[in-house]
């Protein structure tokens, strides 16, 4: 305060008064941050023997290296060939370790479990814009498991094939808008995923783009991958200022308090309705209403939390989904012979008479080759998927310190040529020999054998794996079947050339590009017309 007092003294024109203050102000925060980290660094003799990893700077370590979240797979990619399977990085005031060989992830996330399940603190995103209750951010603990078995009981193997006529309705639907308005198969994907997740979730269909809820869907997604995003702010980078003046880190408490006031009036508005929906004997058969009636508060779970629950499954089935069925798109315009094989496959497992069904799934290797290695050529976030330690420990001599952030490194393990060969390269063929689902994968003895790592491990693995893996296979199935996916010419005559960029935030979402979706025969398209007016007229039922 001393240094405020001299300035109030001392007569300056406001144009010098502020600069002032906009000087100290930072330098205050930075010498506040130095004596609340630095010691601990001091006082630790263990942190010597933290894993190997790149020099960062004073007091924001690596941030400016992950800052542009384009270049974070080519670098966690270039650390790992450099520093080994497992590396240390700091963003701010966090310890972050990155596991990056099968091997270390099974050792640490799946056979240490106990400890490697928890979040790491994050002031804004968590305790202020989630008030506690956004299970993604949830540190383990009673609650966590709590919500968590709910939502493993009513997303399992069994309960998802519930599901199924959801998914099938939703693909019908999406292959007759995709004959209509090929132009917008971007925000079809969209569409079709958040309303085969709101249906599951909520028994609500979205049939437009433009109906208001998904519009308000995707404003909170916007919200969720702008404030989540490594290094967006300073208070989830340095926690530990969290007691300080909210001023000085941006103001973040109020920032915070706006996102959860929009966020919360969706997933209340959704959960509310819902609830008198049930009650008065209306509401479809669906997630929430299973929930509902299963009495959440007798295990402690308010109207808030539970709220927050059926919403974050909202939030992690739309853009995920949505994502990945855009890249699948994209990767098909970069390697034609794929769409080639495939669909030579579905020609001789299916025919030209009638659409994929779940069926056939067994007998199309290719086609489960080409959803698999979309996941592994493109994971649905650029940065990993990241636990937090609850407790310190160690690992093949290296200290893990209690509260650091285990960073699932999937850009690395998938692009690790022992592992897969040539893995830049889009093969699918390397999975012919894998017949099982992924989530079967997941609990395999030996890590080597996954297919991939795009739904995580450990206990916090995605909970809707059995529905995203039908969901897929489904809509790329009937998509192959039904459709020739190329590169668009321009008006010049030219090829339209597209890239493997990605668009800024935190998923993995392709930059916007073209391209040219047509019937593969009068007789395809025919057929995918009459399929949709008879589901159409018989409505959806499940």
């Amino acid at each position: 305060m001393a240094a405020f007092d001299m300035i109030q003294n001392v007569s300056l024109s406001p144009v010098l008064l502020k600069l002032s203050l906009l000087f100290i102000s930072p330098v205050l925060l930075l010498l506040t941050a130095y004596f609340f980290i630095v010691p601990n660094v001091i006082k630790d003799p263990r942190r010597r023997k933290l894993p190997p990893g790149p020099k960062g700077l004073p007091f924001v370590g690596n941030m400016l290296d992950l800052a542009d979240t384009e270049l974070v797979r080519d670098k966690a990619i270039a650390w790992r060939k450099q520093y080994g399977e497992i590396f240390y990085t700091k963003i701010g005031g966090t310890d972050y370790v990155w596991l990056s060989s099968p091997k270390v992830v099974k050792d640490l996330m799946d056979k240490k479990s106990g400890i490697y399940s928890s979040r790491a603190p994050a002031p804004l995103a968590q305790d202020v814009a989630s008030a506690g209750r956004r299970q993604l951010f949830m540190p383990y603990g009673a609650r966590w498991r709590s919500i968590r078995k709910h939502s493993h009981d009513l997303l399992n193997l069994r309960s998802s094939v519930k599901y199924q006529p959801v998914q099938d309705f939703e693909s019908k639907y999406l292959l007759q808008e995709l004959m209509e308005s090929p132009d917008d198969f971007i925000l079809i994907n969209r569409r079709y995923s958040a309303s085969v997740i709101m249906l599951v979730t909520y028994g609500y269909r979205i049939p437009s783009w433009n109906d208001p809820l998904i519009q308000r869907i995707y404003a909170m997604l916007d919200r969720f991958t702008k404030m989540t995003a490594p290094g967006a702010h300073a208070i989830d980078s340095f926690p530990s200022l969290a007691s300080l003046p909210q001023w000085m880190l941006g103001n973040w408490r109020s920032h915070g308090q706006r996102v959860f006031e929009q966020d919360s009036q969706l997933n209340l508005d959704l959960w509310n309705r819902l609830k008198r929906e049930t009650d008065a004997g209306t509401a479809k058969d669906c997630f929430t209403k299973t929930f509902y009636l299963k009495d959440p508060a007798k295990s402690g779970i308010d109207d808030l939390s539970a709220a927050y629950t059926c919403g974050g499954l909202i939030e992690a089935g739309s853009e995920t989904t949505g994502t990945t069925l855009n890249n699948f798109v994209l990767c098909m315009l970069l390697n034609p012979e794929v769409q080639k094989k495939a669909q030579e496959e579905l020609d001789r497992v299916v025919g030209p008479d009638r659409l994929p069904t779940w069926e056939d799934e067994e007998s199309l290797p290719y086609v489960r080759g080409v959803i698999k290695e979309v996941l592994r050529w493109r994971p649905v976030n650029k940065f990993g998927m990241p636990h937090a330690t609850s407790e310190d420990d160690w690992y093949e001599g290296y200290f893990i310190p209690k509260g650091s952030v285990a960073v699932l490194n999937w850009w690395a393990i998938h692009r690790d040529p022992e592992l897969w060969p040539n893995p830049d390269a889009f093969d699918p063929s390397r999975y012919l020999n894998h017949s099982a689902s992924a989530a079967d994968y997941i609990n395999a003895s030996d890590p080597k054998t996954r297919d991939h790592f795009a739904y995580g491990a450990g206990r916090r693995v995605c909970p809707g794996v059995h529905v995203a893996e039908r969901s897929l296979y489904i809509n790329i199935a009937r998509v192959l079947w039904g459709f020739n996916l190329r590169k668009k010419i321009g008006k010049d005559g030219q090829v339209i050339e597209v890239t493997e960029k990605m668009a800024p935030g935190f998923f993995s979402v392709p930059e916007n590009y073209e391209c040219d979706i047509r019937p593969r025969s009068a007789k395809h398209a025919e057929i995918m017309k009459k399929q949709w007016a008879e589901a159409e007229k018989e409505g959806l039922n499940f």
